[in-house]
């Protein structure tokens, strides 16, 4: 009966140790179940967490003057503080929510074919903005200039990540025209258009390239320019004699002109702001003016001045009228520009 009672145990503990051993090796692979099915799930989390990192909601920062702005997705509703900026959107084919001074923009502007929509609003003068009416628009990007909008700074980043850009470069720095290029590739980041940005620049260049060439055959290749921009008050006028690190003369070297004018002097606006005397030394040149189309300079003012008349490019008929252009805008007017110049010169 011992012997029996003994042999019954050992089978009972036997039956025990094997269920236990099963039982492990069950949860074991459990275990490796579940941890391949965590591991599956971090890879598609994963996966997720980089698509969202590009495309529509992807983040980036856009370097500007006043530092650097983080820009998350693509803002939809956008308040510009200087006309340039509102061209370069325009460009991109994006109506502001909002511009500044938008009549005299209209004046200025008026010749190229991408126009403000009449639902932008208006927000006052570019010199002082009103913080008020930006704040009602719940802009999600505010665009300024640094020497206007350095000092407001602080309020307009408050409102909406703010970019400030600075289109007059000290010397040593960029010329106008790299710095144009320059901030209308990070305007075109900022609203998640960087290949539309590259297309415009491109466009550009053909049209540069197929301007040198007419102006080429024309036998215009080097021919001396002098550009200005004219203004009177109280009846005595004033002209911008464009310099070489100006926008516009850079734009008038890239189709093969040279400019006559030169300063000694580094003239960070790019230009020479002086008398009518000072055409008497450029009088083998062609002048190139721009000027408001409601001011009589060219038309009324200056026809009526001795000094002007004796000029050799006025006896010579070496005049050329460029319609309002505006000097300090981004690619359209680049563009517009040296259309326009070809038409005159390469008759």
């Amino acid at each position: 009966m011992k012997r029996s009672k003994l042999i019954t145990i050992l089978l009972a503990v036997m039956v025990v140790f094997l269920a236990a051993c099963g039982g492990t090796t069950n949860e074991g692979n459990n275990t490796n179940t579940n941890n391949q099915g965590t591991a599956n799930a971090g890879q598609t989390n994963n996966a997720g967490g980089e698509s969202n990192g590009t495309g529509e909601e992807a983040s980036r920062m856009i370097k500007h003057a006043m530092g650097e702005a983080e820009i998350t997705g693509t803002p939809k509703k956008i308040v510009v503080l200087e006309w340039t900026y509102a061209e370069d959107l325009l460009a991109l084919g994006v109506q502001p929510a909002g511009v500044t001074d938008i009549e005299n923009y209209n004046v200025w502007y008026g010749f190229l074919e991408e126009k403000l929509d009449a639902a932008v609003v208006e927000l006052g003068t570019r010199q002082e903005p009103s913080i008020e009416t930006i704040t009602s628009l719940a802009p999600d990007l505010i665009i300024g200039v640094k020497f206007r909008h350095e000092a407001i700074y602080d309020q307009l980043n408050a409102i909406a990540p703010t970019l400030i850009f600075n289109p007059y470069p000290e010397e040593g720095g960029l010329d106008q025209y790299s710095e144009m290029e320059e901030t209308f590739r990070a305007i075109a980041d900022a609203l998640n258009k960087k290949d539309e940005g590259e297309k415009v620049l491109a466009d550009l260049q053909a049209v540069y390239d197929d301007a040198k060439g007419k102006l080429s055959a024309a036998g215009k290749e080097g021919h001396e320019v002098v550009m200005t921009q004219a203004w009177s008050t109280d009846g005595v006028v004033d002209f911008r004699l464009f310099t070489d690190n100006s926008m516009a003369m850079a734009i008038l070297a890239k189709i093969g002109l040279k400019n006559a004018h030169q300063d000694s002097a580094f003239q960070m606006y790019g230009y020479t702001q002086t008398t009518l005397e000072a055409l008497t030394k450029t009088q083998q040149a062609s002048l190139l003016y721009t000027v408001s189309p409601t001011d009589p300079v060219f038309s009324d003012m200056l026809p009526k001045n001795k000094v002007y008349n004796e000029l050799q490019f006025v006896k010579e008929n070496r005049l050329y009228d460029l319609a309002g252009i505006w000097p300090f805008g981004g690619p359209k007017s680049a563009e517009l520009l040296a259309n326009k110049v070809t038409e005159l010169l390469a008759k």
